[in-house]
């Protein structure tokens, strides 16, 4: 999730400030407490406990715990569920009441064998319950709608986002009278049945293709669209993270991801029976099919894994009818406080089962104990067809592929082609929103979400008017050695001054050096763009002249340099840098396929600053300084992500879909008196990062880099290793490395860091009530310096600085444990290096932090 989760969880943090007070005045008649099987004493979810003829009614979470209550003085409580009796009982008016529920297991009826459920530990062996659940698990394959060559279906999504028990008391304060028309507004949760404001609502409407062999998915979003509040704010961040956050389940695959983590399936090949408790329950109807009831828990409530139900076909076929989902409590799984997924499966007239509706429901808060927040996620699938499509579809190039009238679609298209009706209070949203706009405090709020989500000040009043944004305004304020405070102003035109022109840039200031630095491009989008230069798919080229200042050896590849969170240095202080006058001429193609071009021409004069000195030696042994060092390179990367989400917002393209390979080649080549270039320069380097995901054991998040530099040239052109001197964690990088520690013309690196989501530390009695998540890192490096390079062999080539060495043969190499989650956003992890430790005044060891919102 990282920095994009992080923004969507500050705009629901500012939707948040909407609802201050949840107090009532009234006489108020609680119960509360847990439900738990008479038989097995496991927790019981989705249990309906509802006041008797009234429609006041809620159900238990995972944990089996739940809270109702009324100001009405109903008393009279029912508790049903399928598979268990009714449980009846009285609670006092007007009082809090605790109580404990203990359901009774109807009995059981399967191929005319009645199974009694007993008192007794569980075990696999001889276990009906284990025995069916086998039987599913061996069909599975050809019960999935994967098993057809191909088929053809249309998607309705349509995602809501509203606020939960939404119950204030806004007379206590003058600011909130002004939004009491939201009680027009208000709705009801199909979960808990609670109050709830529907803020947001996301409609999607696509074909979905399948091919077997070769295989292949294709899915033409044919209509989109958004209402909401952040319907000014969403740059496509936003929808991005929640699409990611709330995919659809595949509950026949071995691992299903949701939430950002994966859950182990409960019909896992691999670990299903060891993972997971299974239960007969009952055998019920489900719509026309008699089915087999069965409940399913981990053995470990604290893993990944879901508690829930299956209902599963007596047909002898074994095919999955229903499907109920959620996740035990004391899983350490941030923000979430109730989860449900809802799967119903229909069979077609070839006997063919596929999935006919998905609703996943989220009840989530930011901060305990503030406004919880209700998202609600409903598929359904229409018009199912198995006969043969055209190539022409299949060969199309991308995954996912958005029609370009998909956010022009009229309300009546959307009347007579949505699955499901809106409800009524859904309807009528864009009321609900006109009605905020007039309230200027509210205006107020949207305003300073807009800065905090995308960085930029709008010069319009809003997205659809501004033509010029001001930012990014976290490099306003920053500082380094040499420059002292640095200041920096500037920003960028939007597609509303033109939609294929785009300016940029940026004045910046030091205190110290007393010098301007500034920056300006210019890009031409062959494409019609919708609001910033960076949309996906680019096809663009642009020119750009900047003069700054740069450390050699340091590069942040998701943040800018003067960012001021990077500001903050450990170690010894940096003094070595360059002022960097160069002019690039760049062009960047995407295509839909996942495959990206970026080509350029860079002429560029290198200027050594504070302590950094270029030296050459004299044949007889004497030293002078080489002011300067200029180079003119020609260059391209090649970039090839298969399966990947990408979303281009304004900062570099960040990969939702981790578990996606990515493959980069990047050549340069630069030819000696070519635009006053100094040297020939040829350097190539090879990349690789992949998420392995370990079930529910974590994931592991590996890159690895090769790379070459061909021809003879000083030590500012060679390799310098990425060295970290922030007080934040950086991707990519060495923690406990000075910037220009080592050089290199070749070379092998290895980052890798396991997350281990509370494997462990959720086990430990006293310790997992902090949910604290453990990380495991190592860096390596792996190079050294050729003779042609090395300046003890090649009097040509500049003297290495003070401090600066060439990479050997031993490695460089460091590792670090860490702490994440701690209050939910923070990370520290302690790096300590393993190898080249004979210089007394090395760094050995080395504190790092990072703030990140993360389920």
């Amino acid at each position: 999730m990282k920095l994009y989760t992080n923004k969507l969880v500050l705009f629901l943090l500012f939707i948040v400030t909407l609802t201050i007070d949840n107090t009532q005045a009234q006489s108020i008649t609680k119960v509360t407490g847990i439900i738990k099987d008479s038989i097995t004493g496991e927790a019981v979810p989705y249990v309906a406990v509802v006041f008797d003829n009234s429609t006041i009614g809620t159900m238990s979470v995972d944990n089996g715990s739940y809270s109702l209550q009324n100001t009405k003085g109903l008393t009279k409580v029912t508790v049903s569920s399928l598979g268990y009796e009714d449980f009846h009982f009285t609670v006092p008016a007007g009082k809090t009441t605790n109580k404990i529920i203990q359901l009774r297991p109807s009995a059981i009826e399967i191929a005319e064998v009645i199974v009694k459920p007993k008192k007794e530990k569980y075990t696999k062996k001889n276990n009906p319950a284990v025995e069916l659940i086998e039987e599913v698990i061996r069909r599975k394959d050809q019960n999935r709608i994967e098993a057809k060559d191909q088929y053809y279906v249309e998607k309705y999504e349509k995602l809501s986002l509203a606020l939960d028990n939404f119950q204030p008391n806004l007379d206590k304060n003058k600011l909130l009278r002004k939004f009491k028309f939201v009680f027009n507004h208000l709705d009801t949760s199909e979960i808990s049945g609670k109050p709830i404001l529907t803020f947001s609502i996301r409609e999607n409407l696509s074909d979905v293709y399948f091919r077997k062999d070769p295989k292949t998915h294709k899915t033409f979003v044919k209509a989109k669209r958004l209402q909401g509040v952040e319907e000014t704010i969403d740059e496509g961040g936003i929808t991005s993270n929640l699409e990611e956050i709330l995919k659809s389940v595949n509950l026949f695959n071995d691992d299903v991801s949701i939430l950002l983590n994966r859950f182990v399936s409960p019909l896992s090949s691999k670990l299903a029976t060891n993972y997971y408790k299974y239960y007969i329950m009952d055998t019920v109807m489900v719509g026309n099919d008699k089915c087999v009831d069965l409940g399913f828990v981990p053995f470990n409530s604290e893993s990944y894994g879901f508690t829930g139900r299956l209902y599963i076909t007596t047909d002898g076929h074994y095919s999955i009818k229903k499907v109920k989902l959620n996740v035990p409590k004391s899983i350490n799984l941030n923000f979430v406080e109730d989860f449900q997924v809802v799967q119903d499966f229909k069979m077609l007239e070839d006997s063919t089962w596929v999935i006919d509706k998905e609703q996943t429901s989220i009840n989530f808060s930011v901060v305990k104990g503030t406004q919880a927040m209700y998202a609600n996620q409903l598929r359904t699938y229409d018009n199912y067809d198995f006969t043969l499509q055209p190539d022409s579809i299949y060969s199309t190039m991308g995954n996912i592929l958005v029609m370009e009238d998909a956010e022009a679609k009229p309300d009546t298209f959307w009347v007579h082609n949505r699955h499901v009706p809106l409800g009524e209070k859904e309807g009528a949203l864009k009321d609900l929103l006109a009605q905020f706009k007039r309230v200027p405090v509210f205006n107020a709020v949207i305003k300073t979400v807009e800065i905090l989500v995308s960085g930029y000040i709008q010069t319009g009043k809003d997205r659809s008017t501004s033509k010029f944004d001001f930012g990014p305004m976290n490099t306003t304020i920053s500082g380094n050695e040499i420059e002292g405070l640095r200041l920096r102003v500037g920003g960028t035109t939007t597609a509303n001054l033109h939609d294929q022109l785009f300016t940029s840039g940026y004045l910046a200031y030091g205190l110290d050096d007393r010098k301007f630095k500034y920056n300006g491009k210019v890009t031409w989008s062959f494409n019609k763009l919708k609001y910033h230069e960076n949309e996906f798919p680019k096809n663009k080229l642009s020119a750009l002249y900047e003069y700054d200042l740069y450390t050699p050896g340091q590069s942040f590849l998701f943040t800018s340099k003067d960012n001021i969170f990077v500001a903050l240095k450990t170690g010894k202080p940096v003094t070595k840098m360059s002022y960097i006058r160069k002019a690039v001429l760049t062009y960047e193609r995407d295509w839909r396929n996942n495959f990206g071009l970026k080509a350029w021409v860079c002429n560029q004069e290198d200027t050594p600053a504070g302590t950094l000195r270029y030296i050459k030696e004299n044949p007889d042994g004497t030293t002078y300084l080489v002011n300067k060092v200029t180079n003119t390179d020609m260059g391209f990367q090649l970039r090839y992500a298969p399966n990947e989400k990408p979303y281009a917002g304004r900062n570099p393209v960040f990969n939702f879909a981790k578990d996606a390979p990515i493959f980069k080649l990047t050549h340069q080549m630069g030819y000696k008196g070519f635009l006053g270039s100094d040297y020939n320069y040829q350097h190539t380097e090879l990349s690789a990062e992949k998420r392995i995901w370990l079930s529910s054991f974590g994931h592991i998040d590996a890159i690895a880099k090769a790379g070459k530099v061909w021809t003879s040239v000083p030590f500012p052109l060679l390799i310098l290793p990425n060295a970290n001197q922030s007080l934040t964690i950086q991707s990519e990088s060495f923690h406990v490395m000075n910037a220009l520690e080592f050089v290199a013309d070749q070379y092998t690196s290895l980052n890798v860091t396991y997350y281990m989501k509370g494997w462990l530390l959720n086990r430990i009695p006293g310790i997992r009530w902090f949910k604290l998540r453990e990380v495991i890192s190592f860096n390596g490096i792996w190079g050294g310096l050729t003779q042609k390079n090395n300046p003890y062999y090649n009097k040509d080539m500049f003297l290495l600085p003070e401090g600066t060495r060439p990479l050997g043969d031993m490695p460089y190499m460091e590792a670090s444990v860490g702490l994440e989650n701690i209050f939910k956003v923070l990370r520290v992890d302690y790096y300590r290096r393993l190898t080249y430790l004979d210089d007394p005044d090395t760094r050995k060891w080395g504190i790092r932090i990072l703030l990140r919102f993360s389920f």
